[in-house]
């Protein structure tokens, strides 16, 4: 994905289109089991899973006026997940 991204931010950038990625870790969208759940929430430093507002709220920033200067990047949104 990260070099279709570096291609699209290239490929689409005189037509004013930014092309991100976003990789947003594990997220509590109801696969995991708990003790699944238990494990990967204390392998983060902020000690949660990522919810499905965290990709949306980092998706919003990047679609916004304040993200425009934000191309073909490969983003890490989990909560700092080594």
């Amino acid at each position: 994905m990260d070099r279709i991204t570096l291609a699209a931010a290239r490929e689409l950038a005189h037509l004013g289109v930014t092309s991100n990625a976003i990789n947003p870790g594990p997220t509590d969208t109801g696969w995991m089991t708990e003790a699944q759940k238990t494990d990967l929430a204390g392998s983060t430093p902020l000690g949660r899973l990522g919810m499905p507002q965290d990709c949306a709220n980092l998706v919003t920033f990047l679609c916004s006026s304040e993200g425009g200067w934000i191309n073909g990047q490969l983003l890490q949104s989990n909560g700092g997940l080594a």
